[in-house]
């Protein structure tokens, strides 16, 4: 009798056992993989996106990048310009707003201001007086209209980039029309009995090209640490670049165009004591 009783509890216990190893392997079989399957996939499909994302933001970050380059090239500086009575008042100063003083001498001065009027038919290359503080001024008469400027400077330790300032004269019209720009047929031009030819007259982007002025009879002289300036603007006077010449004995200047698109050059040279601007529009293939 005992003997069955032990046998029968015996029994009920493997049986209970045998219920809950059971009832504990369907659970790890049907349960505990679903849930790490789950995270399992939800972990992929983040990879997935984070992947997808990385590769956009790759993609942004190309042009991003470039940005980026322009941005890190950002001007440490900041420029502005104010006409009145004839005077131009210029202030330097950093991102904290402070003066920007320290100026290295470039070609023989601590500044060059080149200004244009909106249909690019006033040029004017100034070098306005040190005030100190940052305060640049020089005066100079300006028909009403609209212009740009470009501040052409050397800071020690700081970034600079030159970029258009516009600014208006009088009633200028902001919105004012004008013809478009057309290139020159010819690259000879005669200013004050001297003649100046440039060569080549074809132009390719993306080609570096040496720009040669050819001055016929007249023999130039040193202007600003150099026998010449060239200054190039884009057709929106947007793009600006100041170049001087390839070597101190001739004016051969070196350069390139970036873009397609219409420039307009202007190359200075000092002839019997004057200094003479010679303007060519040229087309940019």
């Amino acid at each position: 009798m005992k003997d069955n009783i032990v046998l029968r509890w015996t029994l009920s216990a493997v049986l209970i056992l045998v219920m809950v190893i059971g009832s504990y392997s369907v659970y790890a079989k049907y349960a505990e993989p679903g849930t790490s399957e789950h995270a399992g996939h939800d972990v992929e499909e983040n990879t997935s996106d984070t992947k997808d994302e990385e590769k956009q933001e790759d993609g942004h970050g190309g042009d991003h990048g470039e940005s980026q380059g322009s941005v890190s090239n950002e001007s440490d500086i900041t420029p502005t310009l104010h006409y009145e009575n004839n005077v131009i008042h210029i202030e330097l100063k950093d991102k904290e707003g402070k003066a920007v003083e320290e100026l290295e001498v470039n070609h023989e001065k601590l500044m060059h201001l080149i200004i244009v009027n909106d249909d690019l038919q006033q040029y004017y290359h100034l070098h306005p007086e040190n005030k100190g503080n940052g305060v640049f001024t020089i005066q100079h008469e300006l028909t009403n209209g609209n212009y740009k400027a470009f501040i052409d400077i050397k800071p020690k330790d700081k970034n600079y980039v030159v970029q258009p300032l516009p600014f208006e004269v009088g009633t200028g019209d902001a919105h004012g029309k004008h013809e478009p720009l057309k290139p020159d047929t010819a690259f000879s031009k005669t200013v004050n009995g001297n003649t100046v030819t440039m060569s080549p007259d074809t132009f390719k982007s993306n080609e570096e090209i040496v720009l040669e002025f050819d001055l016929k009879n007249g023999t130039p002289e040193p202007y600003l640490g150099a026998l010449g300036h060239v200054v190039i603007l884009d057709e929106s006077g947007d793009k600006y670049v100041h170049v001087h010449p390839a070597s101190e004995t001739d004016t051969k200047f070196a350069t390139k165009f970036d873009q397609p698109g219409i420039y307009k050059i202007w190359g200075e040279f000092k002839i019997n004591g004057k200094v003479n601007v010679y303007p060519f529009v040229v087309e940019v293939k």
